[in-house]
């Protein structure tokens, strides 16, 4: 199957509210448009010709004018409009629209995107922290959870309702805090803290042949083993998180258990293409999942680009591994 045409798919920052009470510039769990061009820019240079489709309003105008997109993959980037399932909104339509896309499935997504059930998957075969999710309107908890806690949304991403005070150390302060984020997101996860090294993991491929899983650690005011510290809305906003390639600091033995973990956690979520898996690490190596978002933004800023950066490979290339993996899945699937 040869396609010679791109469409990025997307919502953009700009079309939603500013998260962030104190930087001025945009802030939401969505790409911005300059973000989206210069990926369609890069990869136009390593000979993918990439244009910005448009987001959900978009694909609903296509179904309804039975568009045809022949020789054209999309890349779903979108993560929908506000509803809480927003996130298997582009899938479905891309599928309603019958055309061959990037990414993974709706199910997956969705999964995926709740928290709770990402994790109660993967507890299989990783370690994960105990939680346990609040409703609005049905609120236990129960005694034998164990202090510190870290409360937030179950079912979004890039921070969103998360701050320092998300960390709770006791049951009063926890009984304090909860009716906020509760009324603000209705479902919320509450899970014992672990103190730890920040790893995220950026996964490019399927299983059987991965182009990429390079891990990343994250660091904040010169600190990266964090114990009371979670890196909350602002601090992303406001972009005073700095990653590094992690095998700068720990041997590659541990680098490869790193690798493998977000390969399992990606094979048992069934991603698709790619995708960016959390951990806290501790000091003696032992890895607790934390989440995976299906899809991470990408852009010169994000974990794409620090890989860029720091291995040297033109950022056109490493999101066309991207495509090349969704290429080898679908002519796989119609083999």
């Amino acid at each position: 199957m040869e396609f010679k045409k791109f469409f990025i798919v997307a919502n953009t920052r700009e079309q939603f509210e500013n998260e962030s009470e104190v930087t001025s510039r945009p802030y939401s769990d969505h790409p911005s448009v300059e973000s989206i061009n210069f990926v369609a820019s890069e990869l136009t240079k390593v000979g993918f010709d990439t244009d910005f489709f448009g987001g959900v309003s978009e694909l609903i105008e296509a179904y309804h004018q039975k568009a045809k997109f022949p020789n054209t993959l999309f890349l779903n980037f979108s993560d929908g409009l506000h509803e809480f399932s927003r996130k298997a909104q582009s899938a479905i339509l891309l599928e309603l629209l019958g055309v061959p896309y990037v990414g993974s499935d709706p199910l997956s997504r969705l999964i995926a995107g709740n928290k709770a059930y990402a994790k109660r998957i993967v507890s299989e075969k990783l370690n994960v922290a105990y939680g346990l999710t609040l409703f609005k309107h049905h609120i236990e908890i129960p005694n034998k959870l164990q202090f510190p806690v870290i409360i937030k949304p179950n079912r979004e991403g890039s921070s969103l309702g998360i701050t320092q005070e998300s960390i709770c150390v006791n049951m009063n302060q926890l009984q304090e805090r909860l009716p906020n984020i509760l009324n603000r997101f209705h479902e919320v996860l509450v899970e014992e803290y672990i103190s730890g090294y920040e790893i995220t993991c950026f996964v490019i491929g399927n299983k059987g042949n991965y182009y990429l899983t390079e891990p990343i650690i994250c660091e904040y005011e010169d600190v990266r083993y964090f114990d009371k510290f979670v890196f909350g809305l602002e601090e992303k906003a406001n972009r005073k998180r700095k990653e590094y390639l992690a095998q700068h600091f720990f041997p590659l033995k541990q680098i490869e258990r790193i690798r493998n973990a977000a390969q399992i956690a990606f094979e048992m979520l069934d991603m698709h293409d790619f995708a960016r898996v959390d951990f806290r690490m501790q000091k003696d190596g032992q890895l607790t999942f934390i989440e995976v978002n299906g899809n991470a933004v990408i852009s010169e800023t994000s974990e794409v680009g620090v890989i860029s950066r720091e291995l040297d490979i033109p950022f056109g290339e490493i999101v066309g591994n991207i495509i090349r993996a969704a290429i080898d899945r679908i002519c796989f699937n119609h083999g």
